[in-house]
């Protein structure tokens, strides 16, 4: 179990799959994690949901509870990335039906006919891509199997074939040493969540900004034609 009522002080920089970010010459470092949870909390706002739903995402008592709540927020953020991208236009207008909102809700996450693959059509980056897909292949793991219900994070994934793979995705960090880096999670669980919420924050992101400026478009689409 996993408890603690404060976030741990970690680098951001040394999480996020775009790199460390630089800070000039005798300036404070950037904090990547404090702007990357304002626009979360945003995001989270759009959709009704809690602001702080991130850091109560962080604070879940279990792994289990965790991954579960983390491919929610994410399933949430694809779909909204996506009902905002097909729209038809119609009489110069732009219109969304309950036809087609049904269709985008009933889309698994991972497959041929996927709400991965409506994103990969929109060119979104193919990190974030893998990190959707790996966060629903671990979340599948932990709901489709009870007895690893109170199992914690890296004794599943030691469990699995595709570990390296897992660990890689979901870590989003450039380069480290596989056996060291899960010694560290097992001794600091909540490092492991800090770098997993750090990439689902980074793909929140995208869903904000991405579907705030299809929504600029189309309102100036319909004034200038």
């Amino acid at each position: 179990m996993v408890r603690s009522r404060k976030l741990p002080p970690y680098k951001a920089s040394v999480v996020f799959r775009a790199g460390p970010v630089e800070a000039e010459s005798g300036s404070p470092d950037i904090d990547v994690f404090g702007i990357m949870l304002k626009e979360s909390e945003k995001f989270c706002k759009r959709l009704g949901l809690h602001k702080d739903l991130i850091l109560k995402i962080v604070r879940t008592d279990s792994d289990w509870a965790f991954i579960l709540k983390v491919d929610a927020l994410l399933e949430a953020a694809a779909k909204h990335i996506i009902h905002h991208g097909l729209q038809i236009q119609l009489l110069k207008r732009t219109q969304r039906n309950e036809t087609l909102n049904e269709f985008i809700d009933s889309l698994s996450m991972n497959g041929r006919t996927s709400l991965v693959t409506l994103l990969e059509a929109a060119c979104l980056p193919d990190e974030e891509l893998k990190f959707l897909e790996i966060a629903r292949i671990v979340r599948n793991a932990y709901a489709h199997n009870i007895k690893y219900a109170d199992m914690s994070l890296v004794e599943l994934l030691k469990t699995r074939n595709d570990k390296a793979k897992l660990l890689k995705h979901l870590s989003g960090i450039r380069e480290y040493d596989e056996a060291k880096l899960l010694t560290d999670y097992e001794k600091d669980p909540m490092f492991f969540r800090f770098c997993i919420i750090s990439s689902a924050m980074r793909f929140v992101f995208f869903a904000y900004h991405l579907t705030a400026r299809k929504k600029k478009r189309s309102r100036n689409w319909t004034t200038t034609r």
